[in-house]
């Protein structure tokens, strides 16, 4: 018994029209940037908001996508499989934030490239950049044996509503959100983000237990409780409460100590946590904070559940042991797919694409140890399963286990990575798969970075390595900064702030990877007891007895008798550290700069149309938009930086021109503008020449205030 296959959930990513209007802008400005008419920074900031993100090999670029708690649809794979083939070098990666990388793609065919996800629903908006990056949550959200109630249709309305919000504009840094199903450290990774929010009831009430002002980076912060409970209805006026605190209150000029992390620590949680009440407090009441639509993030299976058939060879018995797991649904599985290295080429998008629609349905996810997740599995569906898996290279057993690394692309492609991660692994699976043999190592999870910033999250990994240098002679040589016994929520026994993070014990060569995992797996089995927890041994043994253990992998001959350990994994060439300025952030750039920057691309656009004998509605359109963004520029260095909380228009009479603060005639321009619907003629010309004067005005009033601003 089998229905039809669901039709793609509708799209989050914002109306039809409005995705394309800001593809031709995108296109629009990054024509204006190579003729100069856009700073760099502002640019820089403004592509990184469409997902751009630049590599550290010239003139190409990384293009991240914006999948909300990693939800992918089969249109959706098929359409990363057309970019990945004909934007990019023929690869798309999957990601630690549940999203999907495309690499070496050229500037100016960003827009097309954007413009293929939006036919599938999808979108890179605010992937990169100072802003709300994408919303992630548990893999098994929806089927946990162990969950509350089911946080996709939250989370979804979470990213939905933040999407392009006004207060989320202006921030100093990247601002990260998720959500657990539930207390399973397996997945929870509240305590590592800037608001992490765990489903729980209390009397029958949704709701959820809230942590604020977590991270890692290179020094991880535990996140400290907000609350533990808030009720559904709270959790989008909450998080938006919070993001205008950060706008206002977060570090701007320090670019190191910008997250809100600093912010939670410098007041203390129990401050922070009247801020944010008293902030909450002042936010006008909004319709959408209470429209979760239940039903349409509930999953549909395309079959009726059923009893399992028996595998049908060892290989696919051994898949079943590790990578099958059953649902709270009786009936169905879901299924862990091993995806090495988070790298899945155009022919396997397209056959899992298809796996989807003829076994499946519309139900994948995108974990956050670079896996994919195959919900709703009739169990009598697995055999098929296991086969169009296999047909595409992807029925590797023991995912997310130590033969399963998480690695990021560190000096492949990153501008601050130093070594290269997936070649390290690479060079050392065999020996990783050897490893599965007993039990309980096979379960060890490995994340390997390129760099102190932990994109791999190896603070949290029961092995973690990050890449590192070290110079003899005068010759450099790649090593990995070896961590051990993290837990994946961040969170240690003890109670003590960040003690289930990773420890840092010693830096080995990377040739040497092999061996300095080979070693702690034999001393685990050797002298820990046959219950223990793999970081509770780590901890019972202690950093300095580990370290000795390990002291002598340090070691490095001369290059000229051993010229292999300085070198990368699989290179001829000399190791090289090469770091340039990384954009994980972008540049601190206004609110104020953004706005007059889509001032300036609106009036001369306005103009391009006028020449070029458009229509005149089109023209009207484009000049007031540039008169708007130019007024909402001004206003916003007053405080006003949500257009839906305030009147455009009244606001600027009264802070503007009936205050005597923009010169009058100018501030005329946009008063009659606004209030104007059918310039034609020549007034449609002088509309069109007056909203680029306005925007000029804008300027040099915002260049006047931008000390105080800044301040």
């Amino acid at each position: 018994m089998s229905g039809p296959l669901s039709p793609p959930r509708p799209s989050i990513a914002g109306r039809r029209d409005q995705v394309a209007t800001e593809l031709d802008d995108l296109e629009h400005s990054i024509a204006r940037f190579r003729a100069g008419k856009v700073p760099e920074a502002v640019f820089l900031e403004y592509r990184l908001r469409h997902g751009v993100y630049g590599q550290r090999q010239d003139g190409v670029h990384m293009l991240r996508s914006k999948l909300p708690l990693g939800l992918v649809h089969p249109d959706q794979l098929d359409a990363f499989a057309d970019i990945a083939e004909t934007y990019g070098h023929g690869i798309a990666h999957l990601t630690t934030r549940q999203d999907i990388q495309v690499h070496f793609v050229g500037l100016e065919q960003t827009p097309d490239l954007q413009r293929v996800l939006a036919d599938a629903e999808a979108t890179a908006r605010e992937a990169c950049g100072n802003v709300v990056r994408n919303v992630t949550a548990s893999t098994d959200a929806g089927v946990s044996q162990a969950e509350p109630f089911d946080v996709t249709a939250y989370g979804m309305a979470l990213a939905q509503f933040l999407l392009r919000h006004p207060d989320g504009q202006s921030l100093g840094r990247k601002f990260k959100i998720t959500l657990a199903s539930s207390f399973d450290p397996s997945q929870n990774l509240a305590a590592i983000h800037d608001l992490g929010a765990t489903a729980v009831i209390r009397d029958g009430t949704r709701g959820f237990h809230v942590r604020v002002g977590g991270g890692l980076g290179a020094v991880p912060h535990e996140a400290p409780v907000l609350t533990e409970f808030l009720a559904a209805e709270e959790l989008l006026p909450t998080a938006l409460a919070m993001l205008r605190l950060f706008a206002r209150h977060g570090e701007k000029a320090k670019r190191a100590r910008a997250r809100l992390k600093f912010l939670v620590a410098k007041w203390g949680i129990e401050l922070f946590r009247q801020e944010v009440a008293a902030e909450r407090a002042q936010l006008r009441d909004d319709p959408a904070w209470r429209q979760f639509e239940l039903e349409r993030w509930t999953d549909t299976p395309l079959h009726a559940p059923a009893d399992a058939s028996a595998p049908r060879s060892d290989a696919e018995a051994a898949w079943r042991r590790t990578n099958v797991h059953p649902q709270r649904q009786e009936g169905y599985a879901q299924v862990h797919v091993t995806v090495p290295r988070g790298d899945l080429d155009p022919t396997q998008l397209r056959g899992l694409a298809r796996l989807l629609r003829e076994h499946v349905g519309d139900t994948t996810r995108i974990g956050v140890d670079q896996s994919l997740r195959i919900r709703w599995v009739a169990a009598d569906r697995l055999s098929a399963v296991y086969d169009g898996l296999a047909a595409v290279g992807l029925a590797g057993t023991h995912a997310g286990g130590i033969s399963d690394p998480v690695t990021c692309p560190g000096a492949d492609t990153c501008k601050l990575g130093i070594t290269s991660p997936r070649r390290a692994t690479r060079s050392i699976q065999a020996a990783l798969d050897a490893l599965t043999t007993d039990p309980r190592i096979a379960a060890l999870r490995i994340h390997v970075s390129g760099c102190p910033n932990s994109c791999a999250q190896h603070q949290i990994a029961d092995i973690g390595f990050f890449g590192a240098s070290r110079t003899v002679a005068g010759h450099a040589a790649p090593h990995f900064v070896l961590m051990l016994g993290g837990r994946r929520d961040g969170v240690g026994d003890t109670g003590a702030p960040g003690s289930g993070f990773a420890l840092p014990i010693t830096k080995v060569p990377a040739a040497r990877m092999q061996d300095a995992v080979q070693r702690v797996a034999r001393a685990f089995l050797a002298r820990s007891t046959p219950e223990e927890a793999f970081g509770d041994w780590v901890r019972r043994e202690g950093r300095a007895a580990l370290k000795a253990e390990l002291a002598d992998l340090g070691q490095l001959p001369p290059i000229d008798e051993a010229p292999q350990m300085y070198r990368e994994a699989g290179s001829d060439a000399p190791f090289a550290v090469q770091r340039g300025v990384g954009e994980c952030a972008g540049e601190v750039v206004l609110l104020s700069d953004l706005l007059l920057s889509e001032a300036d691309r609106e009036a001369d656009a306005a103009l391009a149309l006028l020449d070029d004998g458009g229509a005149p509605a089109e023209v009207r359109a484009r000049a007031k938009a540039a008169f708007s963004a130019a007024a909402r520029a001004l206003l916003s260095t007053e405080g006003l930086t949500d257009p839906r909380s305030f009147d455009e228009l009244q606001a600027f009479r009264d802070r503007y021109y009936d205050a005597g603060r923009i010169f009058e005639g100018v501030g005329h321009y946009y008063l009659e503008a606004m209030t104007e619907e059918s310039a034609q003629g020549d007034r449609l010309r002088r509309l069109a020449v007056e909203a680029g004067l306005f925007v000029e005005e804008a300027h040099t009033i915002v260049g006047r205030l931008a000390p105080e601003v800044s301040a």
